[in-house]
């Protein structure tokens, strides 16, 4: 709220000269101390004539004493601080605005009442004699002790017979505003303006502030103070809580998957890799390679990880295979042969018997001392370049072509052991449950079967073998190392 009186010391500095201040004062307030315009007065040299060449007719004084005073000008804009507190003349105490023009004094004798049959004694040319009282002033000590004070700040400018003046009030309220409580999630900042609301004041706000800034690492609710101030330096503190939300969960790393790379050839770690949190934030991705020595052919482990602002950390492993091969042509190799034997609409099931059947027609089978690559891709690479090869290398194309295609398999070997070793795929086409999948071409003239057989055929068929050149076991394993599968 503005008050129209206040009590302040200054507000600017004096520029006029008292004679200038005295005059204004008269013009806006009718004060009969006040001398009269500059115009008005006469040089010394006429003040020096004869007595009766002064003095005028009193109808022609009358009119003089009834124009109105002449504004102060000046070539520049002057300001001036006015004294509301002074007290108010007898006119003005009856409610009668004085006229603004220089009053007559009083001369010692006239205090006593004149009879009413007599007339005061005239005192022309307004000269003021000695003595006189200066009506409307208060005596010394006299003023209340508790008058409060507005200040008038007059703007004055050269203009003919004009005086402009502007009345500033000033604000002695502190603002107001609607506190608000706010929930962020950690990590996040904020501003003071968004803990308060319905902002008012008089004048205009200069600030928002915090008292002391929040913590935003804090785990619990916290209070926070905003200061408010305005021009005239009003302030007030508004208090509002403020929540944190803590991530509850680990972060998310996607797009991991197994390397490969060419020997000698750089690796891009963090291509396609990506970590979140659990409110869908990005989070700093870090990457533990050193144990890959790019120029070695071999399997290594590099490490994946990521910590949110809560501190709740995720881990990941994956596999770094250096080989001696070009792995890029082993992928569009694979690629364009999938890309001619699967058409539009199939089923992962259908995918599975055309991928077997162009392995078994296109890769012929050689006997090859050794056990698998390192990689399949290395047993891949020699299969798609030669086009032959052991169980190993029908393995590895079939596993190359199956991943390609989209459809979930793993390996699974014969139990330990025995006199010889052979490698075949477990998949898991449309979800059916995981089922056998053997493109090696056998003797016992199995074909198409073996695309997609049961656990209760595998049997059937290593019962076969037996019988047909005495191979024992040939579709045994341990099935505590793999998911269960389809009898």
């Amino acid at each position: 709220m503005k008050q129209e009186s206040s009590e302040f010391d200054s507000f600017f500095d004096m520029e006029l000269s008292s004679k200038q201040k005295a005059a204004l004062e008269n013009v806006l307030f009718g004060n009969d101390n006040a001398p009269a315009p500059q115009q008005q007065q006469q040089p010394p040299l006429q003040q020096q004539q004869p007595r009766q060449q002064q003095q005028q007719p009193r109808q022609q004084q009358q009119q003089q004493q009834q124009q109105p005073r002449q504004a102060i000008h000046s070539d520049e804009p002057q300001i001036i601080t006015i004294d509301m507190s002074r007290r108010p003349s007898q006119m003005e105490q009856q409610g009668r605005p004085q006229q603004g023009r220089p009053q007559q004094a009083r001369s010692p004798q006239s205090r006593t009442r004149t009879p009413s049959n007599s007339r005061p004694r005239p005192n022309p040319g307004g000269v003021k004699k000695a003595g006189a009282r200066k009506p409307g002033v208060r005596k010394p000590g006299a003023r209340k002790n508790h008058i409060k004070t507005i200040l008038l700040i007059l703007v004055l400018s050269f203009a003919a017979f004009g005086i402009w003046y502007y009345v500033f009030v000033m604000d002695t309220s502190p603002p107001t505003a609607d506190p608000i409580d706010r929930t962020i999630l950690i990590g996040e900042t904020i501003k003071p303006i968004d803990f308060v609301t319905n902002i008012h004041d008089d004048s205009e706000i200069v600030s928002i502030e915090f008292v002391d800034p929040p913590n935003l690492e804090s785990r619990n609710d916290q209070i926070v103070k905003v200061i408010i101030t305005d021009e005239h330096n009003n302030s007030a503190i508004f208090e509002a809580k403020l929540t944190i939300k803590l991530n509850q969960s680990p972060p998310v790393i996607e797009g991991t998957e197994n390397i490969l790379s060419t020997l000698g050839n750089p690796i891009m770690y963090r291509q396609g890799i990506t970590a979140y949190d659990d409110f869908g934030r990005e989070l700093e991705l870090q990457v533990d390679s050193s144990n890959v020595n790019q120029h070695a052919v071999g399997e290594y482990i590099i490490k994946y990880w990521a910590v949110d602002l809560t501190g709740n950390t995720t881990e990941i492993e994956v596999d770094v295979h250096i080989l001696d091969v070009d792995v890029h042509y082993v992928i569009s190799e694979a690629d364009a042969i999938l890309g001619s034997i699967l058409g539009e609409g199939k089923t992962q099931l259908e995918k599975v018997r055309a991928i077997h059947a162009w392995v078994r027609t296109n890769i012929s089978y050689a006997t090859v001392m050794g056990g698998p690559a390192d990689t399949v891709y290395e047993d891949a690479y020699r299969a798609l370049r030669d086009r032959r090869g052991n169980c190993y290398i029908y393995y590895a194309v079939s596993e190359i072509l199956l991943t390609r295609a989209g459809i979930e398999n793993m390996p699974i070997d014969r139990i330990p052991g025995t006199a010889t070793r052979h490698r075949w795929s477990l998949i898991n086409p449309d979800n059916l449950g995981w089922h056998h999948f053997d493109t090696t071409p056998t003797k016992l003239g199995l074909g198409a079967e073996t695309a997609f057989f049961t656990n209760t055929q595998a049997k059937d068929f290593t019962r076969r073998f037996v019988e047909f050149n005495g191979t024992q076991d040939f579709y045994t394993f341990n099935a505590d190392l793999y998911p269960a599968i389809v009898n």
